[in-house]
């Protein structure tokens, strides 16, 4: 799905500036101390309810997008390492086997945590959710996090029955990840799947929404993320981003309720995982946008 060409104040031939949230910034920073509030809690609980690292990958993901959004020095960096380590983690739990040891690192507290294994899928875990952790490590260029996503028996996240976004492209996606990340020739047919997936009539409208100004954009630039031609890359990440921020400014999941200052639209994570993978293979980028945090694209932001 192309980009609508529509342009905003900030805007440039290289640049994609951000939307502008509904929210006042004191309100969305009071959102910000809350969720960091919470991740304590959520930690120490973990021993007793490792389900709770589904709620915590998604606080450290929201706090980073809020960060990210007001500027705040502590960056996103580590909090994008957390909630990769930590929702990839409650999928490899799934997986029978021995215990898993997990050091989830800052601003989790210090030491590993330990999982037992062969646990029921956690409430909150899909197959999305994984491909979001997915792009959260790559972007951190966080190796534990990307083996645990490659431990993941993704057939046993999906929902029983599975949803029709997952039966439809989510299960593709996120096998597909798992088989190009290892270097599997298979993976490129089953993002080639997911991404045809996300036309499919099938999907219900919110669904359908989301996969063609989200999903299928960012399967895109992974099929495309070692073309060493430059402008096309740069054409398919400058229409995802504006597409990204179509979606989190104008699209109405449920009607009568803006989605402009949810922290899921704060930053771009699918483009800037597969940015910065393309840097990491000495490939250019020339795409720069409010969506993609600084230093994380090259590498030179990196987690605490």
């Amino acid at each position: 799905m192309m980009a609508d060409g529509r342009v905003m104040d900030g805007d440039s031939a290289d640049f994609v500036a951000r939307h502008r949230p509904g929210r006042d910034p004191g309100a969305l920073a009071a959102q910000a101390e809350d969720r960091a509030g919470e991740m304590p809690r959520l930690c120490r609980s973990l021993a007793g309810r490792p389900g709770n690292l589904v709620p915590l990958a998604e606080d450290a993901l929201a706090l980073a997008g809020l960060r990210q959004l007001l500027g705040q020095e502590d960056g996103p960096a580590s909090l994008l390492r957390l909630g990769a380590r930590a929702a990839t983690a409650a999928g490899a739990a799934v997986a029978s086997g021995a215990p898993l040891r997990v050091e989830l690192g800052p601003p989790a507290p210090p030491g590993p945590v330990e999982l037992p294994r062969g646990l029921q899928r956690p409430a909150g875990l899909t197959p999305r959710r994984l491909v979001e952790a997915c792009h959260a490590a790559l972007a951190a260029r966080d190796r534990i996090a990307l083996d645990l996503f490659a431990q993941v028996p993704v057939e046993l996240i999906a929902r029983q029955p599975p949803a029709a976004e997952e039966r439809i492209y989510g299960l593709a996606h996120a096998r597909g990840l798992q088989a190009l990340l290892r270097g599997d020739a298979a993976g490129n047919q089953l993002l080639l799947q997911a991404i045809q997936g996300c036309n499919d009539p099938g999907l219900p409208p919110a669904a359908r929404d989301y996969a063609q100004f989200i999903v299928s954009p960012e399967i895109e630039l992974a099929l495309l993320h070692r073309d060493p031609d430059a402008a096309g890359f740069d054409k398919a990440l400058r229409n995802a981003l504006v597409l990204h921020r179509r979606y989190w400014a104008d699209i109405q999941a449920n009607p009568g309720e803006p989605q402009d200052s949810d922290p899921a639209g704060f930053i771009a994570l699918g483009p800037l995982a597969w940015a910065a993978m393309r840097h990491d293979q000495g490939l250019p980028v020339g795409i720069r946008s409010d969506y993609l945090p600084g230093g994380m694209v090259d590498g030179s932001a990196q987690p605490a």
